[in-house]
């Protein structure tokens, strides 16, 4: 690092606040769990685990908190963009995890007479079920300075997740993946049912992503393409 660069890098760190330190250490967990869930996990499951929209929401997860600790570490001055939008992609999809476990899949679980504490308990399920979406909300909305997003945003996030369902639906129609939840299950349910978990899961993912792009808003004029 020459005198330049490391000036430029030390005025950045002297100008960190302290919300921004507690993002950094924020973030630094989630990256550091969410690689220990990789090492635990993948190796096990195999290529089977991408099939399940929360390894891809922790994936992101992982992604975003490395990016973010890269612009932290060279004073907020690089990756900016990249660093804010896929910290939102991230936070949005671990959201909709949170909400998909506890609203939908406990839910389900308790109705057939299973019991659903092995969604918080099995493995690393509580960090990735609950704790890192937690906390990425957390450091997104409250800690982090963030350019504004574009309204489209959120929708684009939207379009994301439909590509996963639509992929996953069409999985399990040809008979290549069996759920992995239920509401992509097409030979076990009728149509219209699954049909009216599409629009429901739906109307709730976009939701979420409108409501975290909207408590960003509010702090931010500086939009971010």
């Amino acid at each position: 690092m020459d005198f330049s660069k490391k000036y430029i890098y030390n005025q950045g760190m002297k100008n960190i606040s302290g919300k921004t330190i507690f993002a950094i250490i924020i973030n630094l967990f989630i990256f550091v769990t969410e690689v220990v869930i990789v090492i635990t996990n993948l190796p096990h499951r195999g290529g089977s685990a991408l099939v399940y929209y929360t390894t891809l929401s922790n994936l992101m997860g992982m992604a975003a908190a490395f990016v973010f600790l890269w612009s932290a570490f060279s004073g907020f001055r690089a990756l900016n963009k990249t660093r804010i939008l896929l910290r939102f992609y991230a936070t949005c999809m671990l959201s909709f995890t949170l909400i998909v476990v506890f609203c939908v899949l406990i839910p389900m679980a308790i109705h057939a007479g299973i019991d659903p504490i092995f969604l918080l308990t099995e493995d690393t399920a509580l960090l990735h079920h609950v704790i890192n979406p937690v906390l990425s909300f957390i450091s997104f909305i409250f800690l982090e300075k963030n350019m504004a997003l574009k309204k489209a945003q959120p929708f684009i996030m939207l379009c994301l997740t439909l590509c996963y369902a639509f992929i996953m639906l069409f999985f399990n129609i040809i008979k290549w993946v069996d759920g992995p939840y239920p509401f992509f299950q097409v030979y076990q349910y009728p149509a219209w049912m699954i049909v009216i978990w599409f629009a429901v899961l739906c109307g709730v993912s976009y939701l979420i992503n409108f409501l975290i792009y909207l408590f960003r808003s509010k702090e931010n004029t500086t939009e971010a393409s």
